[in-house]
């Protein structure tokens, strides 16, 4: 099994590890559903001593995955400084206005990771297209590393028959990680129905921060 852990924080990180944790994607704005991590967050993460793989999210704001040609410009530039930064992958997603995915700027971020030997993950944007096999198979194509899923449902255990479906069919061409409501109580059950090896989650507890205006 590999585990891992969203985070959204140095503390965030450290405490992945410490916990036994196999890989970390770190962001920003967890509460956003994670949005692009300062390159300062990432060296400190590095600095202060954690060893694990650190895949960045690369998102530059909330809301869907088509973007201006502005936006996607500055993720690239982003990715770039991450990858110079010492990030050993990127998650991103790409679509179109028709919840297709963008196979040009697809391409264009999973060929940055190629250059510097660093995976590519296509994050839970893929829970949105419409043609789950000619998605999955045009990712494999463009040598994509990884699919962040949770079965195109919000929770995920309605999404354990496509997940276990696309293990099936893909799972010897493709990294599936399933994410989207993993828990310690749901973990076990997941990974026996759906064959998948791999889990996300930020496995986190809630507490009132009083300095919150």
């Amino acid at each position: 099994m590999t585990v891992e852990v969203c985070a959204g924080s140095i503390a965030d990180c450290q405490i992945a590890e410490r916990a036994g944790a196999d890989r970390i994607e770190l962001n920003s704005a967890l509460f956003l559903g994670g949005l692009t991590p300062s390159i300062g967050t990432l060296q400190k993460v590095l600095d202060s001593g954690v060893n694990l793989p650190i895949v960045c999210m690369v998102r530059p704001r909330g809301a869907g995955f088509c973007y201006t040609k502005e936006e996607f410009e500055s993720m690239l530039i982003d990715a770039k400084l991450l990858l110079e930064a010492g990030a050993k992958g990127l998650a991103f997603g790409f679509l179109l206005e028709d919840r297709t995915i963008d196979w040009n700027r697809t391409k264009q971020m999973i060929e940055l990771c190629q250059k510097y030997q660093a995976e590519s993950v296509f994050h839970k944007a893929f829970d949105l297209v419409p043609d789950v096999n000619s998605a999955i198979e045009g990712l494999i194509e463009l040598g994509c590393t990884r699919i962040l899923t949770g079965g195109q449902q919000a929770q995920i255990e309605k999404g354990i028959p496509l997940l276990k479906e696309l293990q099936s069919r893909y799972g010897s061409q493709m990294e599936l990680l399933c994410g989207g409501g993993v828990t310690k109580e749901n973990v076990q059950h997941l990974m026996q129905e759906t064959g998948i090896s791999q889990i996300h989650g930020t496995f986190k507890t809630w507490k009132t921060d009083p300095t919150t205006a």
